[in-house]
């Protein structure tokens, strides 16, 4: 072999070297790939120019093969993306620093819609509803951590490291678990090939000829799956929107605890009894959707109409327009529908069983979404101004009769409820009428417990925070009761549910009743046992639903001294709007009696008081209802005598009353007239304007 070809075989052998070396990834350029692949950024390929560098020349056979790139194409396709950062290693722990400070329960932003509890799942699903893949930038976790409008001020300004990544991962759909997205690869068209012959070592370049081009029909991209834009009514967001608005006061323990939605804080369980307040014909007419625009609410309004929760709200509502609800006691199977799929849950899954709804009854002021404060407490209030024309009998004009301005209610609430948490509290905080801390001992889709001690709401009839109206009158002007039944003591709430039927109970044992001396006529208004002295009282709720149906049984039993016993009892029956009725489903109606018997005195010295009522309301509109209540109230009537018309006074009467109630947001006013009729005739009746604003 000679000197020159010896020379020229070693060179050869030195690039070949040289390119290998230089193909090679180095552990740098292998971390560094791995940290542009998850903020979302591509590597940039080598340019043609230096893959066309004679410093580096690939050796190769004297023909190769190589496919002319002008008969390729040109779908504007990559054949592969660049994942994007991993929602578990990437964007987790940098929210986690940057935020579970302020957003976790019990802290400055434990209120808001950002609540972080450190695990990556449930962390996903709360960070889903701050986030628009639809619209990445103009999402409120990147803006708001770009301190726009933002407590906390700047976290991540726009176009930093972090705000980079994550706006990467939004921008791919704010999956859990980002993946490679790799379209399917272009097949390669059918298309002559140009053979290039390769120049030896040291030769001029030869030009390769030129083919004729042959025309290729133009290939369509493949349709890439788009990123699911229906986060916002999955059913972990919407359980967070719940649980947000509605969870302060429609908890166990709380005072709506036995209206027809309870959240226990458990997504399969509290979607699927949400969902049977869906009406499955027109979703905007849901019992759901219209308590929360405020109407017919004792919460007031929830979620205005053009808010972006009520939208959230109302399209999950409209995905299940079609096919039976489950828990549904009205729906019926067909032939047509043997055949179709089992019904879904409100998560998407055949649920185990069909949670059904506790007894229907008035949620109280404090379910209103109020104003958030720092630990997860959460403030809300109801206030009222009334004007009245009263003294008169029958005619409001007549001269006799007064004016009054007076307010009835001024109730500010302070509560703290948190699926995380199993403690809760409730306090009214101006004339500190009720407090309670409740325990959440078990919750599941079949039965739940709570414990409750302090100045409790004695849960006695239908509606025990506005005293079920016996003898037709409601709340202030209820002359049976208490204004405010709340006593101290102790009380456990259970829920037990079976099918399309919901049982619950409450047993409590509170401060109650005792008489003055052994011969007084007992007032269950003011004769409560001094605290030094407590007669205590034991007492029974017990309530049953089937669908807009519900029915309750109260009993008490109470020793009031002197060897006398007080022994209470109450029956209520509700018809909440049956939306499957043509006529029913305009009227909410309500009907109950109470009676309270005093004995121990002997033949002739017992006695008892009576109060029963029926109320019908009319709700044309949504935002308009119109109301006829009536009872009968009579006090120290002789037992084993339905009347004693010797022992009848003005106290005991019958009431009428009729109005109407317009609501707007968290305002609502009323006109009513009441017209009361006594055994011996008073100049009582009234009429009154109200004006209440709740938050």
């Amino acid at each position: 072999m000679s000197r020159g070809r010896a020379s020229a075989l070693l060179a050869a052998m030195v690039l070949v070297c040289w390119a290998a070396l230089a193909e090679a990834e180095t552990p740098e350029q292998r971390r560094r790939r791995e940290l542009m692949e998850e903020i979302g950024l591509k590597r940039q390929p080598p340019s043609d120019k230096a893959a066309e560098s004679p410093r580096a020349p690939a050796p190769a056979p004297a023909a190769t093969p190589v496919q002319d790139e002008t008969s390729l194409p040109k779908t504007g396709v990559q054949t592969t993306v660049p994942s994007a950062p991993s929602f578990r290693r990437t964007v987790h722990p940098a929210l986690l620093q940057a935020c579970q400070s302020c957003h976790v329960t019990g802290g400055p932003a434990g209120m808001t819609r950002l609540v972080l509890s450190g695990d990556p799942a449930s962390d996903h699903r709360s960070v889903s509803i701050v986030v628009d893949p639809r619209d990445p930038p103009a999402s409120p976790l990147i803006s708001k951590a770009a301190g726009e409008a933002h407590g906390g001020g700047a976290l991540w300004p726009r176009g930093a490291t972090t705000a980079t990544r994550v706006m990467a991962w939004i921008t791919a759909g704010a999956r859990l678990d980002a993946g490679v997205r790799v379209p399917a690869p272009v097949p390669p068209p059918t298309s002559p090939q140009v053979v290039r012959p390769v120049p030896a070592a040291g030769a001029a370049p030869v030009q390769a000829p030129q083919p004729a081009r042959v025309p290729v029909p133009a290939r369509s991209a493949p349709a890439e799956p788009a990123p699911p834009t229906d986060d916002a009514r999955s059913p972990e967001v919407v359980h967070a929107l719940l649980m947000d608005k509605c969870g302060s006061c429609h908890r166990p323990g709380t005072p709506a605890a036995a209206t027809r939605l309870v959240l226990s804080g458990v997504v399969d369980v509290d979607m699927t009894a949400a969902m049977a307040l869906v009406d499955r014909e027109v979703a905007a007419r849901s019992p759901l959707l219209t308590k929360a625009a405020g109407e017919m609410h004792g919460g007031g309004l929830v979620l205005r109409t053009d808010s972006d929760g009520y939208k959230r709200l109302l399209g999950w509502a409209a995905s299940f327009g079609a096919g039976p609800v489950v828990g549904d006691s009205t729906t019926t199977t067909t032939a047509s529908e043997t055949a179709a799929p089992p019904p879904r849950s409100a998560t998407g899954r055949p649920p185990p069983s069909a949670p059904p709804l506790p007894p229907s009854a008035s949620s109280s002021p404090a379910g209103r979404p109020g104003i958030g404060l720092p630990y997860g407490f959460q403030l809300n209030g109801r206030f009222d101004l009334n004007y009245e024309r009263r003294g008169f009998s029958t005619d409001p004009t007549a001269s006799g009769a007064a004016h009054a301005l007076r307010s009835y209610h001024h109730f500010l609430f302070l509560t703290r409820q948190s699926p995380q948490d199993k403690i809760g509290l409730s306090v009214e905080l101006l004339g500190l009428l009720f407090w309670e801390a409740n325990l959440r001992l078990h919750s599941s889709d079949t039965w739940q417990v709570v414990v409750a001690a302090g100045k409790l709401v004695v849960p006695f009839g239908a509606d025990p925070l506005t005293h079920q109206s016996y003898g037709g009158l409601a709340g202030f002007d209820q002359r049976l009761l208490p204004t405010l039944w709340a006593s101290e003591g102790a009380a456990a709430h259970l829920v037990v549910r079976w099918g399309p039927l919901t049982i619950t109970d409450d047993l409590y044992v509170v401060r109650g009743h005792s008489l003055r001396r052994a011969d007084a006529v007992l007032s269950l208004r003011s004769d409560l046992s001094p605290d030094d002295d407590a007669r205590l009282t034991v007492g029974t709720r017990a309530g049953v639903a089937w669908g807009p149906l519900a029915f309750w049984y109260s009993a008490a039993f109470n020793p009031l001294g002197f060897g006398r016993q007080l022994f209470m009892q109450a029956a209520d029956v509700t018809l909440w709007r049956a939306r499957e009725w043509p006529v029913l489903r305009y009227l909410s109606i309500g009907a109950g009696l109470m009676r309270a018997d005093v004995s121990g005195a002997g033949p002739g010295g017992d006695y008892y008081h009576f109060g029963s009522y029926f109320q019908v309301r009319l709700h044309p509109r949504e935002w308009i209802y119109l109301q006829y209540r009536q009872g009968i109230t009579t006090f120290d009537n002789r037992r084993g005598a339905f009347v004693d018309r010797s022992r009848l006074t003005s106290e005991d009467a019958s009431a009428h009353n009729f109005g109407v109630v317009v609501r707007r947001g968290g305002l609502s006013a009323g006109l009513y007239w009441f017209v009361n009729l006594e055994a011996v005739e008073v100049p009582n009746d009234l009429a009154r304007a109200v004006v209440t604003y709740e938050f």
